[in-house]
Formats: structure tokens, C-alpha cells, sequence
């Protein structure tokens, strides 16, 4: 049976070890730089399967938007599987997202999968952005990772 109905594909190429690009997306010293807003409040995380990471963020207007992610796989330095969705008892399925890095030649090929419940889902979120999403949270991991090799260590 065919997912492509379901699923959202972004990939890039970032200028950095395989293993900093996997540490930077799965370490919280790491993820509160380039994830979230500098404003996000972090409730709770527990990055070992199974647990959670619970945050709030602004939005426009004063609005709190509250987001939990659920890690699933966590397999260094090669592979991370999370759940993530609104923090909310009426929240639709959480997304399934699987994050692959592949080294290539001292850089990291990173592709992100999101998989939804249903194509109904995945279109409505293509709708607000979801691939522009991804997309812009991979070019906020390379600008990070960028500043973070040119900082005086």
C-alpha cells in the first residue's frame, strides 16, 4: 500500500558532520537554538523513547500555541523517529515524522518524512504550509550549524 498520499518529503544538504547535524536535532542545547522561537517556553523533556517534549510558543496577537512531540526512535547518528502535534486532549493524529542523515564527503544529507493519518490531512497541511515548514527548519539547522563552525571554540 502506497503512503505518497499521506506524506510530505523535504531534503537538504548541510555543511556539517553527520554526527554535530544529529546531535543538533536531537539535543536540547542544541534544538532551543534554531526549533523554536527564543521566546518558546519548554514545559517538559524527556528525549529517551517514548518520552515527551512539551513547549508553548507565541504566535500573533498574544496567542500561546502549545505543541508536543513524542520521541519514538532515536538511533545515532543515522536515523530519528518522532510524533508531533498540537498538545491539546481534541488534537487530530500526531504527525509521523522520520529524520534520515546520510553522510556525504564531510557533509550531512538530511531528509525529513512527514507522514500523516490520512491524505485528507496531509493535503490540508500542505495547504498551510507544511513543506514550507520543513523546509525552513532544515535552512534555521544549516544557519546554526553555519555560525556554530565559525564560533572560537
Amino acid at each position: 500500500m502506497s503512503i505518497a498520499d499521506r506524506e510530505v518529503v523535504v531534503t537538504r544538504e548541510i555543511d556539517a558532520p553527520r554526527e554535530l547535524v544529529f546531535e543538533a536535532f536531537t539535543e536540547k542545547d542544541h534544538v532551543v537554538n534554531w526549533w523554536v522561537p527564543s521566546d518558546t517556553i519548554i514545559h517538559e523533556w524527556n528525549r529517551e523513547p517514548g518520552g515527551l517534549w512539551r513547549y508553548t510558543q507565541p504566535g500573533p496577537n498574544g496567542t500561546e500555541y502549545a505543541f508536543k512531540i513524542q520521541f519514538i526512535e532515536i538511533t545515532k547518528p543515522t536515523r530519528f523517529v518522532y510524533d508531533f502535534g498540537p498538545d491539546a486532549a481534541d488534537a487530530p493524529e500526531p504527525v509521523r515524522t522520520t529524520v534520515t542523515f546520510e553522510e556525504a564527503d564531510g557533509k550531512t544529507k538530511v531528509t525529513l518524512q512527514l507522514l500523516f493519518a490520512s491524505a485528507a490531512e496531509r493535503e490540508n497541511a500542505v495547504q498551510y504550509g507544511a513543506a514550507k515548514g520543513a523546509k525552513l527548519a532544515l535552512d534555521n539547522l544549516a544557519g546554526y550549524l553555519a555560525k556554530q563552525s565559525q564560533s572560537p571554540t
